[in-house]
């Protein structure tokens, strides 16, 4: 038992693991070896009730003797307890360690925030996200493509972890994020917790590609970049920033292109499964927030990361506005 640090219990599927110790992670070690088994009633005792434990451990021979433990479940209303933090030591911590808690719909594609363990400057309030949006705070998440595919895939009983650097109000922060799934009949429903694990893993600057595609939107005012899957052609997430003034926020992409280019939109997707490098389409006319339609040249090319088989998961997408909302 790790004495005089937070350690991190997460209880998002049947079989509980740890998560962190202090702010370093532990990533799925092992909960039976970690906490002695005269201590775990205790700890399932606040995940159960949903209540905090705190009380101080009786005389023995073992290092924690007449230590307090203090055990706070992290709890989502109404839908259970994910995780539990625990502490053993001669008096109560001084700092608090930071864990937010999500949900997804990998069917629907929402994710749903509970962001206020984690301190007022990654925010407080509530959220929900489609598609898109929730990739709209990072700055830097190498895995982000691996963790759509497994949403996508949502193999029952499959876990998922990675490191993100998001923007705060106080700078870059490192967040260990981590999901578990359910059973055949719940496996596209995800619980999963964020921890700041600023302290033990610097936030990381933007990855050399993204910088280069950055240098390559600067130097083509008008184009845009975005990541799209091949599976039903959904955004995935914006590489750039968004087309400014296109309506896609929180709708079902089906409803972003004109109806009419749809069937272009089928073919260039066929053709990068087939094995073509590259493939374009002129004056894509695409849902405006105002209301009518902005015009774009479309290219598309894969992406390997992600991919499940021989075929590419992924596309980048360059827009390039060719016309105004009309």
């Amino acid at each position: 038992m790790i004495i005089g640090q937070w350690q991190l219990v997460e209880t998002l599927g049947a079989r509980w693991s740890m998560l962190t110790t202090g702010s370093t992670p532990r990533e799925w070690a092992s909960y039976q070896r970690a906490i002695p088994v005269a201590l775990q009633p205790m700890i399932a005792t606040a995940h159960d009730s949903g209540t905090p434990v705190d009380r101080v451990l009786p005389k023995s021979r073992q290092p924690w003797s007449e230590l307090r433990l203090r055990a706070e479940p992290v709890v989502w209303p109404d839908a259970g307890t994910h995780a539990v933090k625990v502490w053993v030591g001669e008096r109560a911590p001084a700092e608090d360690l930071g864990v937010g808690m999500f949900q997804i719909d990998a069917q629907a594609r929402v994710v749903r925030t509970r962001p206020d363990g984690l301190g007022s400057a990654l925010g407080s309030t509530p959220g929900e996200f489609t598609g898109a949006e929730a990739f709209q705070r990072i700055e830097r998440f190498d895995r982000a493509l691996d963790i759509v595919a497994a949403l996508t895939r949502s193999d029952p009983d499959s876990r998922w972890s990675g490191i993100a650097t998001v923007h705060s109000t106080t700078g870059p922060r490192s967040l260990l994020v981590a999901a578990r799934n359910g059973t055949a009949a719940q496996r596209f429903s995800w619980r999963g917790l964020t921890v700041d694990v600023t302290d033990s893993i610097a936030p990381q600057p933007k990855s050399f590609e993204a910088a280069t595609l950055a240098l390559l939107r600067d130097t083509q005012p008008g184009l845009y970049l975005c990541i799209l899957d091949t599976a039903q052609v959904r955004q995935v997430r914006w590489v750039t920033e968004p087309v400014p003034g296109l309506r896609w926020r929180g709708i079902d992409e089906r409803l972003i292109p004109h109806p009419d280019d749809r069937a272009r939109i089928v073919a260039a997707r066929a053709e990068i499964l087939a094995g073509a490098a590259r493939a374009g389409m002129t004056g894509v006319r695409l849902a405006a927030e105002a209301g009518g339609w902005l015009v774009a040249d479309v290219e598309v090319s894969p992406l390997p990361a992600g991919a499940d088989g021989t075929a590419p998961a992924f596309v980048l997408a360059q827009l390039q506005v060719t016309a105004p909302a009309r």
